[in-house]
């Protein structure tokens, strides 16, 4: 069988974590990547025995590639999503899958329309402590969700901010579309979709054109309440995912059923764990011509919940999440 020819465009930076998963994967190989400046090309083709650009076009004209990853500035993925697509190439994007739905949506009809697989990362679901959660979610044993929360109290120093993209609204966003996106992922994974968001959104802790404080209250589908908390701004934070029932709850490892701690049999991700578990699943999704776990309309939920937390702290108002929906599919 002929190994899944694999390109990495934005190879450095996470982009190195790709490649090197994809190196750890049977049947795969790194053949070419992308990077920004001649010295980073270089040091990836040494890293890699593999061809280096520096522009994404030239490397699908040049390569003959099974799939990509993008692993580029997040306003950048739709345009390279496309073109890849187009070239008949599949793609697995670095979250989120870009930072406005209409561009979303454009990479989900090139998939569709040139019959290529679309996968969003989304890693932090590979563990097997959330993979279980989600089964006992599944399963009922948490009984009834009454709440779902989430909290990520992170800090990044003002310099992370002084790229050419971080923080910036057309190339990225604030800490809700950077680095709170996967806990929105995990809170409508682990629990129900979010129909409806009120939200608050400041910018206090750095020089910067989005977000770094945000407060969220969220409703989902099922009935459940939640909250979603924010930051990039504070040092000594913590992030935690909990799920709180009428039989039980989990709270970031830890699980209690009838007010007493257990120890379960955690249940191990099918494909393993972490980035290399889910580009393993991407590629065997591309072998096997099926969806990934995350695809592109499953990544595209949590981008649309962020939008419409930014739509909500912008109006003052509650807004439903199908507002930026409707307002995507008919732009």
């Amino acid at each position: 069988m002929e190994p899944i020819r694999y390109g990495i465009v934005g190879a450095t930076g996470f982009g190195a974590n790709h490649a090197q998963a994809v190196a750890a994967v049977d049947g795969a190989e790194v053949v070419a990547g992308t990077a920004r400046t001649a010295d980073s090309v270089a040091s990836f083709e040494a890293d890699h025995d593999a061809a280096g650009y520096t522009d994404y076009e030239e490397l699908l004209e040049s390569e003959s590639l099974d799939a990509i990853s993008i692993c580029t500035p997040s306003g950048t993925h739709a345009e390279i999503a496309v073109a890849a697509a187009e070239a008949g190439v599949h793609v697995l994007s670095e979250k989120p899958l870009d930072v406005y739905v209409e561009r979303v949506d454009r990479m989900i009809e090139a998939a569709d329309r040139n019959d290529v697989r679309l996968g969003g990362i989304f890693q932090r679901r590979f563990t097997p402590e959330r993979w279980t959660a989600r089964q006992w979610v599944e399963e009922g044993r948490f009984g009834d969700l009454l709440l779902a929360d989430t909290a990520i109290k992170w800090h990044r120093p003002q310099r992370y901010y002084e790229d050419h993209w971080h923080g910036s609204r057309d190339l990225d966003g604030g800490v809700l579309i950077q680095q709170a996106i996967h806990f929105v992922d995990l809170l409508q994974w682990l629990g129900s979709d979010i129909e409806r968001v009120t939200a608050d959104t400041k910018t206090v802790a750095h020089e910067m054109e989005c977000e770094d404080v945000a407060t969220v209250s969220v409703r989902f589908e099922n009935g459940a309440q939640g909250t979603i908390v924010a930051t990039t701004g504070v040092k000594g934070g913590r992030e935690r995912v909990e799920l709180n029932g009428t039989a039980g709850s989990y709270n970031s490892g830890t699980f209690v059923l009838e007010d007493e701690i257990v120890e379960p049999t955690l249940e191990e991700p099918p494909c393993g764990t972490g980035l290399e578990g889910q580009i393993r699943d991407f590629i065997a999704a591309v072998r096997e011509d099926r969806e990934p776990i995350v695809s592109g309309r499953d990544a595209r939920k949590a981008v649309e919940v962020v939008l419409a937390s930014y739509a909500s702290a912008t109006l003052d108002r509650p807004v439903r999440v199908d507002e930026v929906r409707d307002v995507a599919e008919h732009t």
